[in-house]
């Protein structure tokens, strides 16, 4: 991907100097402006010089055309290209780090479809709504499935 360095240049400062104003707003001393400028100028360049090196190898997932392939994938695709195998334990790896015995064989006795609904819920950071539209189901059968399950690790 190639970038107009002095385009992007002139875009960055035309920022800074928005900050400039609302810094000095603020009450900032120019010292303190100064040590933010010389900290955002690294990270632009730092930013540019990643985008000048590195060249995207996006390709069209569903075409089967070995033509429709990037050059650099056709040669180098054999060393870029990893194949993952999620493996129960790998999706599951929060379960050994519990420290509970009891609660992880409760844990692992769970339904799959609870256990699953659990790992979204909690560690995927899906709100009941999403999980109900995912199962097809409501909020309030999520929400009951979540409380059995919470009753049922809590031994209630």
């Amino acid at each position: 991907m190639a970038i107009n360095f002095g385009a992007e240049y002139k875009r960055f400062e035309k920022e800074m100097a928005k900050k400039h104003e609302l810094y000095a707003q603020l009450g900032m001393s120019q010292e303190q402006i100064d040590a933010l400028d010389e900290f955002d100028k690294e990270e632009f360049l730092s930013d540019n010089t990643y985008k000048r090196h590195v060249q995207s190898l996006s390709m069209d997932e569903d075409s089967e055309n070995p033509e429709d392939l990037h050059p650099l994938f056709k040669k180098f695709g054999d060393v870029l290209s990893v194949e993952l195998k999620v493996t129960f334990r790998d999706k599951y790896a929060w379960l050994d780090e519990i420290s509970s015995p009891e609660l992880t064989k409760k844990l692992l006795s769970l339904a799959p479809e609870d256990l699953e609904l659990l790992d979204a819920y909690v560690f995927g950071e899906k709100t009941q709504v999403e999980l109900a539209k995912k199962n097809g189901i409501s909020q309030k059968n999520i929400s009951k499935k979540l409380n059995r399950i919470r009753r049922f690790l809590a031994g209630d």
